[in-house]
């Protein structure tokens, strides 16, 4: 009778053992970073587009690069921004999959010299939650840019013995936002505006930009005048 028993016990143990790798397999297959984060839980997929549309949604073009992203590991799938659906894809055999915001997550794309911070921000009275490019990371004053593609509808032919224009794809105009305690500004589009919003003294603030030779509407230059706003 003990012996049965023992072969009982074993029986049941052999069962709980294998039933508990399996559950673990089915839950590693799903988050396929094998991280303890969810970014690459498999989230929403892309709609598909019923009909053609020109130009492309991807600012840095439609190949999937490496990314360095921390608190996970090295070996994550390599991703893509989508700037007119303001997602992050990854794919998986055939299928492209959107990956899952998480605030503060910060994904750095090493070719492309360029790092993406997932954040909620509030610009123009309107909470939002998405990517920003982040250019200059500093207590006092950080600079991001917001990358944006549109969908716009394609011209209407003149003629019924021709087709209309397909919809397309266009890049807008970038966006760039100052950060202080976590309030989110447009920066300033001039030499005038700049001294009024951050209330400079004028005369210093004219002399570093002429010594500079500084332009407003250069990337380059936005992020040395922010280290300039962070220096004095």
């Amino acid at each position: 009778m003990k012996e049965k028993l023992k072969i009982m016990n074993r029986i049941v143990l052999i069962a709980f053992v294998f039933i508990t790798n399996v559950m673990c397999a089915q839950v590693g297959n799903e988050n396929i970073s094998f991280s303890t984060g969810n970014f690459f839980m498999r989230a929403n997929r892309p709609s598909t587009k019923e009909k053609t549309i020109d130009g492309t949604p991807y600012i840095n073009g439609s190949e999937f690069s490496k990314v360095v992203i921390e608190g996970y590991s090295k070996n994550v799938q390599n991703l893509r921004y989508n700037a007119y659906d303001d997602e992050m894809e990854f794919k998986e055999g055939e299928d492209i999959y959107f990956t899952n915001k998480e605030e503060g997550l910060t994904v750095n794309f090493p070719t492309l010299k360029k790092t993406y911070q997932c954040m909620n921000y509030t610009f123009d009275n309107k909470n939002r939650f998405g990517y920003l490019v982040l250019l200059v990371d500093h207590q006092k004053y950080s600079l991001f840019k917001k990358e944006k593609i549109e969908l716009l509808k394609g011209e209407k032919s003149p003629s019924a013995y021709s087709k209309d224009a397909n919809d397309y794809y266009a890049k807008q105009k970038d966006l760039y936002l100052v950060r202080k305690d976590n309030t989110f500004h447009k920066f300033p589009k001039n030499q005038k505006e700049f001294i009024n919003d951050f209330s400079l003294n004028k005369n210093e603030a004219e002399k570093f930009i002429k010594d500079n030779k500084l332009n407003f509407s250069k990337e380059e230059d936005l992020k040395k005048i922010i280290d300039y706003l962070n220096n004095i």
